[in-house]
């Protein structure tokens, strides 16, 4: 058992335990963070379960915590709805100078410049990424998937539980991970909004053995492709794009295979602002 930490993989012991804490995390963003609780949700002793849960998902709790509520945050600056100090309140801060700080340091933008950015792009988007779409053949790619209901926005969930599944030692071995996004949010309550997690499959991986796990793949074919660099945050403006304005533009017609994005680095080591993504929008 002193080495029980490395037991990665669908399955294993150490990976249930901590889904059970991730998904208590993942409840519970809006109180007080009590490492006692998760600990017993986990069935850890108290006395072990942060060491357990940095090795793990290659982060501490705190940083978990303060990632989620900051993404939550990014989210709700798309809109010039909530005020910031409200903003700051609902991620955790007790004031407006803290969040800005912290965003700052994260984002590599204040709040204000970053809600500013993004109205701006929606108000101004038909051109801004005009001939940056190229359509191209991609070949199958198989995957471990993890399937979620909710808002896109926290999709996360199920990627957090794909990297306690795998293991931070397995995904950087196979960094690539996509998302499936099965309905359209403008049509669909955002409790109900399907989405899957998927990670690439590390060569020599066996089938999963854990409930709510299972291997599928993205299937080939063409797709028109667009690269975000940015925050997750602002991807569904992308979308929106790609459908309001390049689809009809273009001359092709949809394909049958769900919006997909794929990954190219990971939000546990990289700075929000230089993470890549490829919206992938399949065509016929």
């Amino acid at each position: 058992m002193r080495h029980a930490y490395r037991q990665f993989g669908p399955g294993a012991l150490y990976t249930i335990r901590l889904l059970r804490a991730l998904d208590y995390l993942w409840r519970h963003l809006d109180q007080p963070l009590l490492l006692d609780r998760l600990a017993e949700e986990a069935c850890f002793s108290r006395f072990h379960f942060h060491r357990l849960y940095r090795n793990l998902m290659g982060e501490t709790v705190m940083d978990s915590r303060q990632r989620l509520l900051l993404h939550r945050a990014a989210g709700e600056l798309s809109q010039d709805v909530l005020p910031l100090s409200r903003v700051a309140l609902r991620a955790g801060f007790s004031s407006t100078a803290a969040f800005i700080r912290a965003f700052s340091a994260k984002y590599g933008e204040t709040p204000g410049r970053y809600r500013q950015r993004r109205l701006i792009f929606l108000n101004h988007n038909r051109e801004s990424a005009m001939g940056q779409v190229a359509i191209v053949k991609r070949a199958a790619v198989k995957v471990l998937m993890r399937h979620h209901q909710g808002p896109y926005m926290e999709i996360g969930k199920a990627f957090d539980a794909l990297r306690a599944a795998l293991g931070p030692e397995q995904s950087a071995l196979s960094p690539s991970a996509f998302g499936l996004y099965l309905d359209d949010p403008g049509q669909t309550a955002p409790s109900e909004l399907r989405s899957i997690a998927c990670a690439a499959l590390p060569e020599g991986l066996a089938e999963p053995r854990m409930d709510g796990f299972e291997c599928g793949e993205i299937p080939a074919g063409r797709y028109a492709v667009l690269e975000h660099i940015g925050p997750y945050a602002e991807l569904s403006e992308r979308w929106d794009w790609l459908y309001r304005h390049w689809l009809p533009d273009s001359g092709e017609q949809p394909g049958t295979v769900p919006c997909a994005e794929e990954y190219l680095n990971s939000p546990y080591d990289t700075p929000p602002a230089q993470l890549r993504t490829l919206l992938l929008l399949s065509l016929a």
